[in-house]
């Protein structure tokens, strides 16, 4: 009998530590972790053109202030992969309907790099109406101004709030588990 007491609590010692060593994030899981609620600085495109349809708005009134969620979307101009991912993104997010929210398409591009130009080489691939916002960023202004979110985070994309902080890091759409989750964040 006493031999028993004593296997009982080294058993629940040892059972702890098994489950707390297999509930350890990832480091990758970890560093999305350390990014959720991170504040998302888009001041730099107060004065930049931003494109929604065929009109130019202003990011501030007419986005910000209109949407209590957005995705960022960073996409690159001239990215052969990023054409189809512009394309994917209006096809997946229009199937939501969600009011409240909205894309924003952050594309780096370079002195060329124009609205026109994305929308000609997008069309190259399928003919789009393209309904969320666009900004062009020739000069690297978004990474600058979020040195401290990884680029790895940045390019799966980011769910922000209305404060702009960040939400959800990934495709929403890109698993059944992330559909879920995105609608848990935007109807709360």
């Amino acid at each position: 009998m006493k031999n028993n007491s004593i296997i009982h609590p080294l058993f629940v010692i040892f059972f702890s530590i098994m489950i707390i060593g297999c509930t350890q994030l990832s480091p990758a899981e970890q560093k999305i972790y350390d990014n959720l609620n991170k504040k998302v600085n888009l001041e730099m495109f107060q004065s930049f053109p931003v494109h929604h349809r065929d009109t130019i708005v202003n990011l501030k009134e007419d986005l910000l202030k209109k949407y209590s969620f957005i995705s960022i979307v960073y996409l690159k101009d001239g990215c052969a992969p990023c054409y189809p991912a512009f394309i994917e993104w209006h096809k997946a997010v229009d199937s939501f309907s969600v009011k409240d929210y909205t894309v924003l398409f952050v594309i780096e591009g370079n002195s060329y790099s124009s609205y026109e130009n994305l929308i000609l080489n997008v069309e190259k691939i399928k003919k789009l109406e393209t309904k969320f916002y666009t900004v062009i960023d020739p000069n690297f202004y978004f990474l600058d101004g979020n040195k401290d979110i990884p680029y790895n985070i940045i390019e799966r994309s980011l769910l922000i709030n209305d404060a702009s902080r960040i939400k959800l890091i990934g495709k929403p759409f890109s698993s059944e588990s992330m559909k879920e989750l995105f609608f848990s964040i935007v109807k709360n």
